[in-house]
């Protein structure tokens, strides 16, 4: 690690099936970033293999140090296990609240979701002065009303909720204020009304006591597509100058650009898109994140494809191309018909089915990736 008082420290948490989103948050930051930054990774169970891959990033980047540190599985299973969340919540999502007595004697430390990419200097957000507070977030609560929860975890009625993904802390006045033990007390008491885990626990501990960051230090879609969409005009100006001064881009939801085109808020077009995919192709999984991506669509696409397969009835068997492209120029799905036999394609280059007739007409013979035959229609006129 370089020897200067100018290093950024930045603190992940991932397992191992998580790990090449480890390359992308990674490269994201080193990219925008001239400064040396230190990450230290709160890992369960990432594999040799995949530690080495994100280290072969150190070929690329050279202002770069990361290092990984241990969290007990059963440790954080016992935290989480009596805690009522979201589906989506796994135990290794609390790692992160062990923060402060990993750390005890630094002031100051970014937390990054690993499903985020850095569009801009990620110094701007980690020189932002704290000042009376320990810890700094965006306050976004996608437009929901919070008045309930709040009077249930007995809050203060002023609360901002803020987004956990993206987090400036101070861990040493955090652990001095002895921050587990606490989080773990109101885990016990407000335990029937936790729904997004720690960062539920995290809202409850500051309760309107933390420094409210701009909004380009933790964009999420649905808090993007709700203030642009926003029926005051400041609010839909506001959101347009911070997401053109982005910092980080966060794709917290279900859909994200490595296996949905559409985001889930409102059916547009997952921002960033093609921001994410530069970064990925850096890394050394970006054929990771294709094959990710190719899955999903033939998921997700499977009704369009069998409706595009209708065109074969209908139109004559000469040979012919048809291409779908995103924006007017990515391509995205291909047919290519030849005689009696048709290939559908993702992007124009990955076999996904295969369409044959046979029997002068009589049996269709359909082939997943043109070579696992998953359907075999016969037509007895």
């Amino acid at each position: 690690m370089k020897n200067t008082s100018d290093v950024i420290n930045i603190c992940i948490a991932s397992d191992n099936n998580y790990a090449p989103l480890v390359a992308t948050t990674i490269a994201s930051v080193c990219t925008n970033t001239d400064r040396f930054v230190k990450f230290w990774c709160l890992e369960s169970h990432i594999s040799n293999f995949h530690k080495k891959m994100i280290g072969n990033l150190r070929r690329q980047f050279d202002n770069f140090e990361i290092e990984y540190i241990t969290i007990d599985a059963d440790l954080l299973k016992n935290f989480a296990e009596n805690i009522s969340t979201a589906g989506h919540i796994s135990a290794d999502t609390y790692s992160r609240l062990f923060i402060p007595d990993l750390f005890p004697d630094l002031e100051k430390m970014i937390y990054l979701d690993v499903d985020v990419i850095v569009t801009g200097d990620i110094g701007e957000m980690y020189d932002m002065d704290l000042g009376r507070y320990a810890l700094g977030a965006v306050a976004a609560d996608y437009g929901a009303s919070k008045e309930k929860w709040l009077a249930d975890m007995k809050m203060d009625m002023a609360h901002h909720y803020f987004n956990a993904g993206i987090l400036l802390m101070n861990p040493k006045e955090l652990h001095n204020d002895d921050f587990l033990n606490k989080i773990s007390d109101i885990a016990n008491r407000y335990n029937a009304f936790i729904k997004l885990g720690d960062q539920d626990l995290l809202n409850k501990y500051f309760n309107a006591q933390y420094l409210e960051l701009p909004w380009r230090f933790n964009l999420t879609t649905r808090f993007i597509e709700m203030e642009l969409a926003h029926r005051d005009p400041e609010h839909r100006l506001q959101m347009q100058e911070e997401y053109k001064n982005c910092v980080v881009r966060h794709f917290e939801s279900r859909k994200k650009p490595w296996n949905a085109i559409k985001n889930e808020c409102n059916g547009a077009i997952i921002k960033n898109m093609t921001d994410f995919w530069t970064i990925a192709a850096m890394t050394p999984y970006h054929g990771w994140f294709s094959a990710q991506f190719t899955a999903a669509m033939a998921g997700q696409t499977q009704g369009t494809v069998w409706n595009l397969m209708s065109v074969l009835k209908t139109e004559d068997k000469s040979k012919e191309k048809k291409s779908f492209r995103l924006f007017g120029f990515l391509p995205l799905f291909s047919v290519k018909k030849k005689g009696k036999k048709a290939k559908y394609k993702l992007f124009d280059l990955i076999p996904l089915l295969s369409v044959k007739e046979r029997k002068q007409g009589k049996k269709k013979v359909y082939k997943l990736f043109c070579l696992i035959t998953i359907l075999t229609i016969k037509n007895k006129k």
